[in-house]
């Protein structure tokens, strides 16, 4: 009975790369979920656009958001083409509403999500620049599944997750690029030497 709630106000849409999923500032109707590919949080204040969470397969988009007002507070963008689920927002919050045991998964995937966002700042924070970093770029090559990727951030945004200032984060990509650990051009990444990668994580 309750898949055929979520069913009957379900639609699965594509979406290609650089496509909105959500767009900020506009109604909450659908919660999302990630069938297919990657998306990215962007979240614009004060005229600055920052991107603050990637998406991965099998992962709601913002559902942390969706229960506080009527509006989107971020917007959600296809990093490469991607199938999503799109689950009518009141037929999941009746669902919520009559099934205990979906309402406390729900809990604790929200609950998941904010504790894995703060360890993973206490994570970044607790290594010098060069150990930071390292497990910055490991964390994306196992998102994307792949030694080479294009990161949706800018050094700005990197140092501002890592807890690092933006020349330290230039200083340290030069580095690796150098080292010949990393080949690096703009926002496009090649992991060249994953152990030693590796091993400057574990060590930072």
């Amino acid at each position: 009975m309750d898949f055929e709630i979520i069913a009957k106000n379900s639609t699965v849409l594509s979406f290609k790369r650089g496509e909105n999923i959500i767009k900020q500032g506009s109604f909450i109707t659908h919660i999302c979920y990630v069938i297919k590919g990657l998306s990215k949080i962007n979240i614009e204040l004060n005229e600055t656009n920052s991107t603050v969470r990637i998406v991965p397969t099998n992962r709601f988009i913002g559902i942390q958001y969706a229960f506080n007002g009527n509006i989107n507070q971020f917007s959600a963008i296809a990093v490469e083409n991607s199938q999503i689920l799109m689950i009518d927002i009141n037929a999941f919050k009746q669902l919520m509403t009559t099934n205990g045991f979906f309402a406390l998964e729900i809990t604790k995937t929200i609950s998941m999500i904010g504790e894995k966002v703060i360890n993973r700042i206490l994570m970044y924070r607790s290594k010098n620049i060069e150990g930071s970093l390292a497990s910055f770029i490991l964390r994306y090559v196992d998102i994307f599944k792949s030694n080479e990727f294009t990161i949706p951030f800018s050094r700005i945004e990197i140092s501002e997750m890592i807890g690092y200032s933006r020349e330290s984060v230039i200083h340290t990509f030069t580095k690796f690029n150098k080292d010949g650990i990393i080949s690096v051009k703009d926002k496009n990444i090649k992991v060249l030497d994953v152990k030693l990668l590796s091993d400057i994580s574990h060590r930072g």
